[in-house]
């Protein structure tokens, strides 16, 4: 089995737990595309592997709350996972609003791919020599969370075993913050000093 088929089997086997938990989930994500309508939708960037896999899988979220879903539609807490056709014009947004990024905040070859109510985004890098999966929650800050889009999706999945990711009693999709952590450096043994901040350990 080759890398990208790996992580479509990974990428489908999150839905799966995430369908368990919220049924319905999967239609409202909507048929995934061929890989050239992927490479269509998306021509700011090249497009990594990892994310190709993704959307081979499903069309991603719209803006809309579905009317006949009565679950957050969130793939992590908080984010949901971009509608395929939408993602050029939020990295046009997104450039517009950064001319000049500072050099720990968004960048223009990141591809957002989560977005967050607040104007966030989970973003993949699409350098020759760096794919990582980076958190940017506002203007100037960057963290990464992971190397690659595979890694990001193992940590999700993770989460939602561990029942880090849960449902509360009015059905938002809640964290366990501290336990997210703790998976993350799992994966990613630097992540503390690529953030620069405090290891808890």
């Amino acid at each position: 089995m080759s890398d990208r088929e790996n992580i479509q089997q990974y990428f489908i086997n999150l839905l799966k737990i995430i369908e368990n938990q919220r049924p319905g989930y999967i239609a409202v994500l909507k048929k995934g595309l061929l890989d050239d309508e992927i490479q269509n939708s998306i021509t700011t960037h090249p497009i990594p592997e990892g994310l190709i896999a993704i959307y081979s899988c499903v069309k991603g979220c719209c803006f809309e709350r579905p009317n006949n879903f009565d679950f957050p539609t969130d793939l992590v807490p908080g984010y949901d996972l971009i509608e395929i056709d939408k993602v050029d014009s939020v990295i046009n947004l997104l450039h517009s609003i950064h001319k000049d990024p500072d050099c720990w905040g968004w960048q223009p070859d990141m591809i957002p791919f989560l977005r967050g109510s607040g104007g966030d985004y989970y973003c993949v890098r699409t350098l020759s020599h760096d794919r990582s999966v980076v958190w940017t929650p506002k203007d100037d800050v960057l963290y990464v969370i992971c190397q690659s889009i595979k890694d990001f999706i193992l940590i999700i999945t993770e989460c939602y075993k561990q029942n880090v990711y849960f449902l509360d009693e009015d059905r938002y999709l809640e964290c366990n913050y501290d336990l997210e952590e703790k998976i993350i450096v799992n994966f990613n043994p630097n992540y503390y000093y690529q953030n620069g901040l405090e290891s808890k350990e």
